[in-house]
This record gives structure tokens, C-alpha cells and sequence, in this order.
């Protein structure tokens, strides 16, 4: 069961946490027999000897024999990374915090041993953190010696930096780990384990005062922006200490009255600062980005013409994907900084003038191309046989940097000869210098220079210390890795496999593109092989591993609808992880920081696009719109009706991803972009596409101007009034012979 709600439950728990979902996935093929998969998942376990350790651990504590127990503990802790231990049978946690665990439920003798030997290094680490305003320095102390006398410390000065830098949820995720167990075991169900200790690591015995813990808890709260989860936090904490006082905001106060007039103020703040430009898929690195200002859509300004991606999929021939058609594949997702658009294929990078359309540097768009010799005779998308699947095109710009993933999109390959091998790349370009290669990685990394079952799956995520992105290593049970490279040099920094699992497809090709998220220094993967999981970028540790039901895939040719989420990475949003897995019928929605069920859904059977939590809501999209309660999981009516979702029939179907911005939704389909005010709850008028001679696909922005690409180009129009370019007739005329052309 889930253990636990996050957002508004998890900062005060206002409310008795919601029913959890639990409907085991159910049998709806009435296309026939279905192909389940195996729930069974490889994850890269601590061995039998790191077992036989931690039994000698009970045996030494059952024995009262502190400094053996201790020392074990220790030793396991510093020589185990990278290992992970299961703590439930759906979630498996590292080793290093297995036995954090471990250590917070000693004794007080014993817990006295295990400081007086580690509090001189967890101090110097603490004192030098604090001194410095380095959150390096202070997870040092939280991620090795969390039961420290220090521990607690850190994870509230951690908070702190948090929540000054604007990341709420995280520093949430830290100031919870500060209350003590007996505050977690008072929930219903309570947050524990079968033996009684806690579900999830908790700070032992905090010298701390609880109440001002959870008096940042309501800040938080109150910063996100989410007033009715602040409101009610706010509440639930006035019935339980309304008489408190403290420092908070530098000053003496009572808690409860300045946390109700800072609620009070929050109405009239401005909207936070958000970047304009769109840098990588979704438009940001939690993949959750809701564009400050609404885009306008004038007449086209200007069409970039793309090289269609030829519907290769061996997957019969139903004419429709969900919310895309098969011979119109909608692969492209370009990315916009600063004057540029930038979109790839699997062998080149086109850059385009924002304002004109022309090609960024000289007379031809592509900035770069891959050699030739690695892209042999454009069968990386023709195929020379079928596979499952199809190409998806994603980059990522960082620091005037450009990181794309190129060349054979086949992630999983069988009976491949050497000479024909086809390979993967990342490749770097500089925009200072008009897309220069700064350097180029094959995934024929040196370590496995013969070995030709690792693939690149997606564009990376980037920070200033690494280049993160998924790799699959093909096999019977295909295998999910996560890697880091140097950002300067391209060098390999390290490799952690995350799981291995069968998948629908055995015995065949596939083509998928796994994409990553990144939040303050940990990553997201949505596997789509029977797992989501938490990586630390420091040093690629895993933080949790949380499994989920797997779902069949149906018939070849009649394949269920969530089977397509082929491009659906984990949402951050304010502390919870939505996934969306393409092997399961479930939406789910995790705690960020331990991975324990919040909620899940499979309701909504459609949907393979996660575009953000905006005011309290998922905003999802299939061929259909639906909203989500971001707290409870429960389907929302969409704004201004009484539906389920939007529309309320068959038609009309969504076609590409949408985007949010200034509290509303786009919504593509064939000839209009559906809009929604969340905020006034009312449908507005759509964009007419037909009138503009345009047709939908994915939607991106660049401040208030509107962009799609299409499957077969990149179309902008302008940030203004509509005036049509071309007269009603023509437009009409020529929109119906596309609207002929995508039939056929």
C-alpha cells in the first residue's frame, strides 16, 4: 500500500491521507489473448556476503554487542555503492541508507558508540557547510553520516539553502526527515513498517524543536504557491501549536500569526521569474515547465520544411498512434534559446533565425552533420527490418551548449553483424561558434569497445557537472543504465544500471528514447521496464527504486493505449515525482525524496503526455484532455463543464503535446488549438489552425510566440493579431488537400 500523500499532507497532514488506488491491472483486451509482462525486475541487489553482514548485525544488536554491530555497519556503509537492499516488496533503497536505517534504530548506548566515533568528521563537514553556504559539503554529512549528532543539523540548514534557491519541495524533503518517528506513527494508516520502525529514513532522536520544523513546513507551503494546500497547512498547524514561538524570517514571531499574514501577503505577489527560452524537452529539466506568458497566434511568420520520419513500426496498420497518425509520425521536439531554434534529425542539427526562419549561419540550416560513414545509407530510420517502436528527436541547450543523442535510433538490436553495426552518439556543439563539435561520444564507450549492446536512448539533462543521460544495454531482458559524462571533454564519469526486465517486444528491434529529470542534484527515470527510480548526480548512488504493476501490451496491431508513452520522463513538481510507465495502465505519483506511493490511477487510459501541475492540477493529454488532482489522484472536471475530460465524445483527438502557460492549456488537434483558463475555469476561444493553413502537432513557445512542429515542419506564427496571409478560400482549399494528404 502507499504509505503516505505529499504536498499539502506531507507538509502538515491536514487531512487523513487520501485512499490510495489500488486496482491490480485489469484484463480489458477484447482484441484477444494479452502478452503480460513479468512483474520480476533485475535491480543490481548487495550480494550474498553484504547479506550475511547485515545478519551479523541483528545477531550483534539481539547480543547487546554495540561495537560489532557499529563497526559492520560502518563498513558496509563505505564499501557497498551503488548496492540497493529491498525495504518493502515494491521499493528497494541503497545500501548506504539501508543501513542508515539500520543505525537510527539502535539504542541510545549504541547510537552514543556510533557518534563519539564519527561526530569530529560530521562536525568539521557541518561547520565548514554552514561557513560556506555549501550544500556539497552538508550532504556530505547527510549522505555518510546522517545519524551523526549532526545529521539534523545539516538537514535543516540544507532546507534552508532549498528554499532560499526556490526549490520548496526539496527543502521539504529535508525538514521532514527532521520530525521524529512517534510524529509519522500518529497517521492513519500510520507511516511505519510491519516491525515498527519507520517506513523511510527519519532523523533518531532530534535536539531540534519539532514545532519549528513544521513551522517551515507551512512556509514552504506558503512559497510554493499553492494557497489551498498553505491555507490548510496553516490550520492543522494553528490547532497544534497556535501558541508557539520562534525566529522565523530573522525575527522573534508567533508562528502561526506571521505564517497567516505571510498567506495573506502572498496574494499580491508577482508571478516568479521564468526563463523564456525552451532549452530541452518540455521546456525544462523537471519536464513541468508553465510558460510565464500566454502565446499569441497570428498568421504564419515563417515554415521550416523537416524531412518526414518514415512509419517503419511493426505494429500493424491501424492508421492512428494515440494523438498521432502513423504515416505523419510527430518525432520532432525542438528546443529554442535565445534568437535560435534548434530541431535534429538522427544525423544532423538544423538552426534556424527566431525571427526570420533563415538559417542560423550562412545559407544552409544544418550546423552539423554526423560523418557519413556513421550513418549508413539512412537506414538508421528505413530499417532493414521492422521494429517496435518509432524515432523521437529531443536536445538539450545549456550554457550556449547544445547536447543531442544522434544516429541509429534503435536501442535494442538483434543478430547485427559487425559491419553493418549501427551506432549511437552524443554529441556536443558550441553556439558561440556556430554549432562547432566540441566533441562527439559513441556508445562503443572504451570500457566496451567491443561490445555492440549498449545504446544512447535519449538527448541528456545538464548541470554544470555532468552530461546525464539513459543508456539501454540490449538482451533478453534489456537493461537500464543512467551515465554521466564531463560537460567539457566527454569523458565518462560513471555508469549505474538502474534495472533490467523483459519487455514486449522479445526476439525483436526496438526503438525507444528514455528521457531523464533533474532536480537539484538528483535525477529521475521513468524506465518503462517495471520501475521509477532516484539517482544522486554526485557520484550516480541510487536513492530508491520503486516498482509498479506491469499491464499487458495486447496483439501485434492492437497494442493498449499506454503503450504508446514511448516519450513520457517522470514530472517534478514541488516534491512529487509523477510517471507515467509505458509498460503499465497506472499514472502514479511519488514522494520525491523516498519513493513511496502517493497515489495511483488508471483511469485515465489514455494519456501519453504529462505537460505540468499548474494551480493543483496534472494536465495530462492522449486523444483526449484530462485534468488530475495533483494531491489525491482523482480525475477533475475540466474547467467550465461537468465532463470527465475533454472532449466529452470521439472527437475531436488530440494531436501532439500540449503546453501551459499563464494558467491556461493548448491543446493541439488536426485544424485548432483548444484553450482553457484554469484560473477563470472556462473554456476560451480556440486557435483556428485551418484558417491559418496550418495543422497541429507539438506545441513550443518563445515568450508570447506560438511554434509547431508538425511531421514535416517547423511553423511560427506571429506573436500578434491574426491577419491572415493568404485569402480564406486558398487557405481553406490548401488545408483540405493536407487534411487528404494525412488520410492517406
Amino acid at each position: 500500500m502507499g504509505w503516505r500523500a505529499v504536498g499539502l499532507l506531507v507538509i502538515c497532514w491536514t487531512v487523513v491521507p487520501p485512499k490510495i488506488v489500488r486496482r491490480e491491472a485489469a484484463a480489458q483486451a477484447p482484441w484477444g489473448a494479452r502478452n503480460d509482462l513479468s512483474g520480476a525486475i533485475q535491480v543490481d541487489e548487495a550480494d550474498s556476503a553484504t547479506r550475511t553482514h547485515l545478519e551479523r548485525v541483528k545477531a550483534s544488536i539481539a547480543d547487546q554487542q554495540w561495537d560489532e554491530a557499529v563497526d559492520i555497519l560502518r563498513q558496509v556503509t563505505e564499501s557497498h555503492a551503488g548496492k540497493v537492499l529491498a525495504v518493502s516488496p515494491r521499493r528497494f533503497v541503497s545500501v548506504r541508507d539501508y543501513c542508515h536505517l539500520q543505525l537510527a534504530s539502535l539504542p541510545a548506548e549504541a547510537l552514543d558508540l556510533y557518534r563519539r566515533r564519527v561526530d569530529p568528521q560530521a562536525r568539521r563537514w557541518y561547520e565548514e557547510g554552514v561557513r560556506q553556504r555549501d550544500a556539497r559539503r552538508l550532504r556530505d554529512v547527510v549522505e555518510q553520516l546522517f545519524c551523526s549528532s549532526w545529521g539534523d543539523d545539516a538537514l535543516l540548514a540544507l532546507g534552508d539553502l532549498a528554499l532560499e534557491a526556490g526549490n520548496s519541495g526539496m527543502a521539504r524533503g529535508y525538514w521532514e526527515k527532521i520530525l521524529p518517528p512517534a510524529f509519522w506513527a500518529r497517521l492513519a494508516p500510520p507511516v511505519v513498517q510491519t516491525n515498527g520502525s519507520p517506513a523511510w529514513l527519519l532523523y533518531p532522536d532530534t535536539d531540534l524543536d519539532p514545532t519549528a520544523v513544521r513551522a517551515r513546513l507551512v512556509l514552504a507551503a506558503v512559497l510554493a504557491g499553492d494557497a489551498l494546500a498553505a491555507r490548510q497547512s496553516l490550520e492543522e498547524f494553528a490547532r497544534d501549536c497556535g501558541t508557539a514561538e520562534g525566529k522565523l524570517g530573522g525575527r522573534q514571531v508567533n508562528y502561526a500569526e506571521f505564517l497567516g499574514k505571510l498567506l495573506a501577503e502572498s496574494r499580491e505577489w508577482p508571478a516568479a521569474k521564468v526563463d523564456r527560452n525552451w532549452p530541452t524537452f518540455a521546456g525544462s529539466t523537471q519536464r513541468n515547465k508553465v510558460l510565464p506568458v500566454a502565446p499569441l497566434a497570428g498568421a504564419i511568420a515563417w515554415e521550416a520544411m523537416l524531412p518526414e520520419v518514415p512509419a517503419v513500426e511493426a505494429t500493424g496498420s491501424a492508421p492512428r498512434r494515440v494523438a498521432e497518425r502513423r504515416n505523419q509520425l510527430l518525432s520532432y521536439h525542438p528546443v529554442i534559446v535565445d534568437n535560435l531554434v534548434l530541431v535534429n534529425t538522427s544525423d544532423e542539427i538544423r538552426a534556424y533565425n527566431l525571427a526570420t526562419g533563415e538559417p542560423a549561419w550562412g545559407d544552409n540550416p544544418v550546423a552539423y552533420g554526423l560523418r557519413k560513414r556513421d550513418v549508413p545509407a539512412r537506414e538508421n530510420l528505413r530499417g532493414v527490418s521492422m521494429s517496435v517502436g518509432v524515432p523521437r528527436f529531443t536536445m538539450t541547450v545549456r550554457n550556449r551548449r547544445v547536447y543531442a543523442r544522434m544516429g541509429s535510433p534503435l536501442t535494442s538490436r538483434i543478430n547485427e553483424p559487425l559491419l553493418f553495426a549501427r551506432h549511437s552518439y552524443l554529441v556536443c556543439l558550441d553556439l558561440d561558434a556556430e554549432g562547432k563539435l566540441v566533441w562527439e561520444v559513441s556508445d562503443r564507450l572504451d570500457e566496451d569497445e567491443n561490445d555492440r549492446s549498449w545504446s544512447f536512448e535519449g538527448s541528456p539533462v545538464v548541470d554544470g557537472d555532468g552530461v546525464y543521460v539513459a543508456m539501454r544495454r540490449s538482451g533478453a531482458r534489456p537493461q537500464q543504465y543512467v551515465a554521466c559524462f564531463d560537460p567539457e571533454f566527454g569523458r565518462l564519469k560513471w555508469r549505474r544500471l538502474v534495472c533490467g526486465a523483459e519487455t514486449s517486444a522479445p526476439g525483436q528491434e526496438e526503438t525507444t528514447h528514455n528521457l531523464l529529470t533533474l532536480d537539484d542534484g538528483t535525477l529521475y527515470c521513468n524506465t518503462n521496464l517495471g520501475a521509477v527510480a532516484a539517482i544522486s548526480t554526485r557520484d550516480g548512488q541510487v536513492q530508491w527504486i520503486t516498482r509498479y504493476p506491469r499491464a499487458g501490451q495486447g496483439e501485434l496491431g492492437k497494442r493498449p493505449k499506454h503503450s504508446y508513452r514511448d516519450l513520457t520522463p517522470c514530472l517534478y513538481h514541488q516534491g512529487t515525482v509523477y510517471a507515467a510507465p509505458a509498460d503499465s495502465e497506472m499514472i502514479l505519483a511519488l514522494d520525491a525524496t523516498t519513493g513511496l506511493l502517493v497515489w495511483q490511477t488508471s483511469f485515465p487510459y489514455d494519456v501519453i503526455h504529462l505537460l505540468g501541475v499548474m494551480n493543483g492540477r496534472l494536465v495530462a493529454s492522449g486523444d483526449r484532455l484530462w485534468w488530475i488532482d495533483a494531491l489525491r489522484g482523482k480525475i477533475v472536471s475540466p474547467p467550465g463543464t461537468a465532463a470527465e475530460s475533454f472532449p466529452e465524445g470521439g472527437s475531436p483527438k488530440g494531436l501532439g503535446r500540449g503546453l501551459l502557460a499563464d494558467g491556461k492549456v493548448y491543446w493541439p488537434t488536426w485544424d485548432k488549438i483548444y484553450v482553457f483558463d484554469q484560473r477563470a475555469d472556462r473554456q476560451l476561444e480556440p486557435v483556428s489552425l485551418s484558417a491559418r493553413n496550418a495543422v497541429g502537432g507539438n506545441l513550443f513557445a518563445a515568450g508570447d510566440a506560438l511554434l509547431i512542429a508538425s511531421h514535416d515542419r517547423i511553423t511560427m506564427f506571429h506573436p500578434e493579431s491574426f491577419s491572415p496571409l493568404a485569402k480564406p478560400a486558398e487557405a481553406d482549399a490548401s488545408h483540405a488537400a493536407r487534411e487528404r494528404e494525412g488520410r492517406r
